[in-house]
């Protein structure tokens, strides 16, 4: 019983506990107030301070999502209310192509990262993003220990956003 106790507990962490286990981020900020984020759909525009205009639910976290895996996790990311976005960077005339998803808190989250989004977008990431190879630029946040599991080299995704000069989120 034990071990079915344990296995139980374990897959609603890896999961991503669903959302009765979050809190909404009810608003965020573009570091540099002259990068502006549209939705392809047209739905919503993000620059500067913003209220946060849509919720995805991918509840991605170091233990299921990093590295090679997080590159590609745009396809899954789509799948969970992520949005197909447009970035417009200072000093480049051709805006990129992206995918942005915006997650809701994480209960057992600490630090800021749980309470506004800080969306930070930086030179080396937009380099990288050339000839149809993905950038990936992201924040996340830790989680408390709970009685049961030692959660502290957990981190959690606040929003993740892949872009490309090249439109290969589809």
């Amino acid at each position: 019983m034990k071990y079915i106790f344990t296995l139980l507990a374990t897959l609603l962490l890896f999961t991503g506990c669903g959302s009765t286990y979050t809190t909404p981020i009810p608003n965020g900020k573009i570091e540099n107030k002259d990068i502006v984020i549209t939705a392809r759909d047209g739905s919503f525009t993000i620059s500067g301070e913003f209220e946060t205009p849509f919720v995805s639910e991918v509840h991605y976290h170091s233990f299921n999502k990093s590295g090679t895996k997080l590159i590609k996790g745009y396809n899954r990311a789509l799948g969970f209310n992520a949005k197909h976005v447009m970035v417009k960077l200072p000093n480049n005339d051709k805006e990129l192509y992206g995918v942005l998803a915006l997650d809701n808190a994480d209960n057992r989250g600490i630090g800021a990262g749980t309470k506004s989004y800080k969306i930070i977008i930086p030179q080396a990431y937009i380099d990288a993003a050339k000839d149809g190879k993905i950038s990936v630029v992201y924040e996340y946040y830790h989680l408390k220990n709970d009685e049961l599991t030692d959660l502290s080299e957990v981190k959690k995704y606040s929003w993740i956003l892949w872009f490309s000069d090249e439109d290969v989120f589809n």
